[in-house]
């Protein structure tokens, strides 16, 4: 049985990795170059393939007794039923928006089924530091074009061979939460001072601020929390205080609620545009708020998505030419809105809201800090279905694939 479970988690990781890998890649250049882009295309769908079997191995296993013949049991007939039930809803998604991506993650999440999140960040982490490493070197090489891009100031934005500046600052700021949630208790001087050094160099290569900000935010905050001994027992004598008590309800209500409070920020500022704050918000983010009212005008709100034809400026550097047909929304909750739906964006929220008082419950601040942050970085970059990218999504793997306590009959 040992041996049969290694040989399923093998095929997790297969699938997986290989995943991690090709879509990676798909983000460069390198999809210009000969058949690469058929490869990485084919290797995906390799991964969905293993990542199928895995779930098949899983569930059928639901069946197996310690005597006796495989039978249905009542376990998993209720796993199939809810299995059926998230890939109608998923499928529905993917058919009216012509986007395979929430079929993807779905079924990567449920192939996770025995596989600890710690060592999905632990095994993802070198693997993904070596890839961009081999994308650098071949940029530098001259085998990848490093796509230039000059703002009206005058200021030169390097790609560093994937197909927009911005993409680098962003796998390095989920590179840097994988990092992070490993570490547990926070980062020493040392280390975030090397880590700021990094995040400053590669700002000045692309003039990514935004991914700038949140990198620096991430490293000071866990620089901070390294130093937990020096503050530690201040913070226990405030928790004793009523105030902070009351404190710390509302903070934890906006906590488990932040993905849907969003939501509605974003609805509020494209109703306001272009009044204020809406306006100011919208300059800082670089026209985000327009873009998406914008989008909500043109296409509406679908009950179960819609198949548009996003156009940016990724891997072409014809500004001019781009500008005039721009369609484009960053903000990955309005874009998961557009592209899949109302309910499948409501089960998105829902299942963001289960994980938030998941990892609450497990009583690791730096993990839950880390959990806002991306659903910060999500605001303002369509990464929030990226389960290449965004690994906590892992966390709330066991929400989709644990059966309903009423399913599963006596033990």
């Amino acid at each position: 049985m040992k041996r049969h479970d290694g040989l399923r988690q093998c095929l997790f990781w297969c699938a997986f990795l290989l995943y991690l890998v090709a879509t990676t890649l798909q983000f460069t250049m390198a999809t210009e170059v000969g058949m690469v882009g058929k490869i990485l295309t084919l290797a995906r769908y390799l991964s969905f393939g293993l990542a199928g079997l895995k779930i098949l191995w899983d569930w059928a296993l639901l069946g197996l007794k310690k005597e006796g013949p495989w039978s249905l049991t009542r376990e998993a007939v209720g796993c199939a039923l809810k299995y059926i039930l998230l890939a109608g809803i998923v499928l529905l998604a993917v058919v009216t928006s012509k986007d395979t991506l929430p079929l993807f993650v779905l079924v990567l999440l449920l192939a996770s089924k025995g596989v600890e999140v710690d060592d999905i960040f632990g095994i993802a982490l070198p693997v993904q530091v070596l890839v961009l490493a081999f994308v650098f070197f071949l940029t530098l090489d001259g085998t990848l074009p490093d796509l230039t891009y000059v703002r009206e100031d005058a200021t030169v934005r390097h790609s560093l061979g994937f197909t927009y500046p911005t993409v680098v600052m962003t796998y390095f700021f989920f590179i840097l939460v994988w990092a992070m949630w490993r570490c547990r208790k926070g980062i020493s001087v040392g280390s975030g001072v090397a880590l700021l050094a990094v995040t400053v160099g590669l700002y000045y290569l692309t003039d990514a601020r935004n991914g700038f900000l949140l990198s620096c935010v991430v490293i000071l905050v866990e620089m901070v929390l390294g130093q937990r001994s020096r503050w530690e027992g201040l913070a226990r004598r405030l928790s004793e205080q009523r105030w902070c008590r009351v404190l710390c309800r509302v903070v934890r209500f906006g906590y488990e609620y932040c993905a849907v409070l969003l939501c509605v920020l974003l609805a509020g500022l494209c109703w306001l545009y272009p009044a204020q704050p809406a306006a100011m918000l919208n300059s800082l983010l670089s026209d985000r708020i327009r873009l998406t009212a914008q989008a909500a005008a043109n296409y509406g709100i679908h009950l179960l998505g819609n198949s548009i034809q996003w156009v940016g400026y990724g891997g072409d550097v014809d500004w001019a030419t781009i500008g005039e047909r721009y369609n484009f929304v960053d903000c990955s909750y309005s874009l998961t809105l557009f592209n899949y739906g109302v309910i499948f964006s409501a089960l998105v929220l829902v299942g963001l809201v289960l994980l938030a008082r998941r990892l609450y419950k497990q009583g690791n601040w730096n993990h839950c800090f880390l959990y806002l942050m991306v659903l910060g970085c999500c605001f303002i970059e369509p990464r929030l279905l990226e389960v290449h990218l965004n690994l906590v999504l892992f966390a709330a793997a066991p929400i989709l694939y644990t059966c309903p306590k009423w399913l599963e009959g006596r033990k």
